[in-house]
């Protein structure tokens, strides 16, 4: 809906939403992550880092409508839509089974040595985790990628810096889950954990999806060509 408001709506108004898009977007990204930082919920730290994602998409919208309009830019915006659906709810859907098991699951110190109670999970929710970072070759990388081309292509060096050093700030915190679940010793015994036959699915599910568009993109990303209608366009980026 932003994206049919500004790019159609409000195009002849873009010197006016522009610099106000640029404002919101590097405070969103500095209030969530500098937040993130410093929690010990997993629940709200997963709510901010939601928040830092929104602030990376804003920035391929500034990419998206620079002087010379940048095709990459508003093409990030729809692969980040389609990947962080499956690993943020991935990521969401580790936690809930954690509550429908009696674990608290909201502080971090819940996830402790996760891995020795439930190894299909802690790996999977480490996956979602790299994957929100935008490490390589995971679903995540992709939207990040097209977006920081996009910002380096319309000369938008500063921005796209910021994007950088926030995105090895999201690293840290998801790493600090990935420690608890893998480097710290379980408070609650080491008991295996059982997960419902629907849980099972749904983790399985995001998994795999995160996997599957991180190592195989090139389909998705022709989907996304041609929903912007570039795709016999061969100056915008691909993977061929």
């Amino acid at each position: 809906m932003l994206l049919r408001i500004l790019l159609v709506g409000l195009a002849p108004m873009r010197s006016v939403w522009v610099p106000i898009l640029v404002f919101v977007s590097v405070a969103t990204m500095t209030g969530a992550n500098f937040a993130a930082l410093t929690q010990t919920n997993t629940k709200r730290l997963l709510a901010y880092s939601s928040i830092a994602h929104v602030g990376y998409m804003l920035l391929g919208l500034v990419a998206g409508t620079a002087t010379e309009p940048n095709a990459d830019g508003i093409k990030g915006i729809l692969v980040y839509l389609l990947v962080y659906t499956f690993m943020n709810l991935g990521a969401f859907a580790v936690i809930t089974s954690l509550r429908h098991r009696n674990i608290a699951g909201d502080d971090l110190d819940d996830l402790n040595g996760l891995y020795s109670r439930a190894p299909v999970e802690a790996v999977l929710m480490l996956v979602f985790m790299l994957s929100l970072a935008g490490i390589p070759p995971l679903a995540g990388f992709w939207g990040k990628y097209f977006i920081f081309l996009s910002l380096i292509e319309t000369k938008h060096y500063v921005l796209a810096a910021l994007g950088v050093l926030y995105s090895v700030f999201g690293l840290y915190y998801y790493l600090k889950i990935a420690n608890a679940m893998f480097m710290r010793q379980p408070e609650k015994g080491e008991e295996r954990l059982p997960i419902s036959f629907a849980m099972r699915i749904a983790v399985a599910v995001t998994g795999l999806a995160t996997l599957y568009i991180g190592l195989l993109p090139n389909q998705f990303i022709e989907m996304v060509n041609w929903a912007l209608g570039i795709a016999s366009q061969p100056n915008v980026a691909g993977l061929r």
